[in-house]
C-alpha cells in the first residue's frame, strides 16, 4: 500500500516558500520510484472570510495605534496563496488541496509532511520541519525584539517536535547548529540543483515590447525589502548612465517592506529622474511566464541582497537554467553556488559592482556552459526520496 506524503506551504507562506513547494513537488511527481511508493498531496494555504475579517480588524487597530502613539507598527499581510500558486502550474492541479487551518493535517492522516513550519499539537505522522533562514539572528537590527523571540521559540518548537529539519544551504545549517540545541545528523541540506520547476508553455511574447523596454537591460527579481539592497544597484546604475546610457535596469517584486515602510518611497524619490526617463523600470509583481521571459532576455541578473536563506535566491536558480550571467554580492551563502557564469562583487561596493556591470556590457566574461536540467531534477527527486525512506524507516 502506498504511503501518503504531504508537501505544505504552511499557514501564511511567503513567495519563497511557495517557490520551494513547487520546486520540491515537480521533482517528486517526475520521479518514477516516488510515484510507485507514495501518493502526493500538496496543501496550499487559502485565506477564508474569517481570516480576511481578522486582517481588516488587526490592521485597523494598528492604524489607530500609529495615529495616537505616532509609532510605525507593522501592518500584517495575509498572503492569498491559492491564486498565486495556481498560476501556470497545471501539472500540480490534481495534487493540490487548499486549507485555511492546520486541522487538515490530522484529517488527511499522512505518513510524512514537509516542509513544515506550523505548530501542531497532536501529531500522528512524521515530519520534516523547515528553517528558512536565521536573518533575525544575523541581522537583528531589522527585527523588533518581540519578533526575534517569536522566531527563536518557533524554531525551537520545530527542532523538538520534528523528525528532521530541512534547510536550503550549508550557511543556514551552520547557523542552526551554532544557535540551537540539535544534532548535526538531524539537519538536512537541500542540494544546489537548479531546474525550471514549472510547466510554463512556450512563450512567443515580445517581452521588451510588452513592457516598453527600449534598450538592453539588467534585471533584479527581488522584493523591495531593505536587505535586498536595491539602493546600491540604483546608485551604481546612475553612475553607469554617465558612461553608457543605452542600457536599462528592470525590477520586479513587491514594493512594500513592512519593517521599513518608508524605504521604497525614499528610494524612488532619490532616483526619480531615472524612473521618469524609464531608465529604471519598476514592474512590481508580473506573471511568472513574463518573469521567465525577462530573465531569458536580460543582459544579466543582479542579486545584490545582503542576506538569503538559499544560495542566490530562487531567481538565481532560474537565471542559471537559462545560462545567464549573474552578478552576486559576495556574501558567504552565495559562494555555495556552483556555476561558471556567477560573477561576484564586493558587498556594498558601488565601484566594484560598476566594474562588473561594465564587464558584462563589454562582453569580457562568459563561459560556454552545459547544464543538464533534467539530471538536476532527477537528483533532487532522489534526494527527497532517500530522505523520506530514512525518516519513515527510523534511520535518520
Amino acid at each position: 500500500m502506498k504511503k501518503l506524503v504531504v508537501i505544505t506551504s504552511g499557514m501564511y507562506p511567503s513567495h519563497g516558500v511557495l517557490n520551494l513547494v513547487k520546486y520540491i513537488s515537480y521533482s517528486l511527481i517526475n520521479n518514477k520510484t516516488f510515484r510507485k511508493k507514495y501518493n502526493l498531496k500538496i496543501l496550499v494555504f487559502n485565506e477564508n472570510i474569517f481570516l480576511r475579517l481578522k486582517k481588516i480588524i488587526y490592521n485597523l487597530i494598528m492604524m489607530i495605534g500609529n495615529f495616537f502613539f505616532r509609532e510605525k507598527k507593522r501592518i500584517h499581510k495575509f498572503a492569498n496563496s491559492a491564486s498565486i500558486f495556481l498560476q501556470e502550474n497545471d501539472k500540480l492541479r490534481n495534487y493540490i488541496e487548499f486549507f485555511s487551518n492546520n486541522n487538515v493535517y490530522e484529517k488527511l492522516s499522512p505518513d510524512l509532511i514537509f516542509p513544515l513550519q506550523d505548530k501542531i499539537k497532536k501529531k500522528n505522522f512524521k515530519s520534516l520541519g523547515y528553517i528558512f533562514d536565521l536573518q533575525h539572528i544575523d541581522l537583528p537590527n531589522y527585527f523588533r525584539s518581540h519578533d526575534i523571540k517569536t522566531r527563536n521559540r518557533d524554531f525551537r518548537y520545530l527542532i523538538k517536535n520534528s523528525d528532521g529539519i530541512l534547510v536550503n544551504s550549508f550557511f543556514v545549517k551552520k547557523g542552526v547548529l551554532k544557535n540551537f540545541d540539535i544534532l548535526p545528523k538531524k539537519i538536512n541540506t537541500i542540494p544546489f540543483l537548479p531546474y525550471i520547476y514549472d510547466t510554463t508553455k512556450k512563450n512567443n511574447l515580445d517581452i521588451k515590447k510588452k513592457y516598453n523596454i527600449e534598450n538592453k537591460y539588467f534585471l533584479i527579481c527581488n522584493h523591495f525589502w531593505k536587505h535586498k539592497n536595491h539602493e546600491l544597484v540604483f546608485k551604481t546604475f546612475s553612475q553607469l548612465q554617465k558612461k553608457i546610457n543605452n542600457v536599462n535596469l528592470i525590477c520586479t517584486g513587491v514594493t512594500h517592506d513592512s519593517r521599513f515602510p518608508l524605504y521604497f518611497k525614499k528610494l524612488i524619490k532619490k532616483y526619480d529622474y531615472l524612473i521618469k526617463d524609464r531608465k529604471i523600470q519598476i514592474l512590481e509583481l508580473v506573471p511568472r511566464s513574463d518573469q521567465l521571459e525577462l530573465i531569458k532576455n536580460c543582459l544579466a541578473m543582479i542579486q545584490p541582497s545582503l542576506y538569503e536563506g538559499g544560495p542566490g535566491g530562487f531567481s538565481s536558480y532560474e537565471a542559471i537554467c537559462f545560462k545567464k550571467e549573474i552578478i552576486l554580492a559576495d556574501i558567504k551563502i552565495n559562494k555555495e553556488i556552483k556555476y561558471k557564469n556567477a560573477i561576484f562583487f564586493k558587498s556594498n561596493s558601488s565601484k566594484n559592482l560598476l566594474k562588473k556591470m561594465e564587464m558584462i556590457i563589454n562582453k569580457k566574461s562568459f563561459s560556454k556552459i552545459s547544464i543538464n536540467l533534467k539530471k538536476n531534477q532527477t537528483k533532487l527527486g532522489n534526494f527527497f526520496l532517500n530522505l523520506m525512506n530514512k525518516i519513515l524507516n527510523d534511520r535518520l
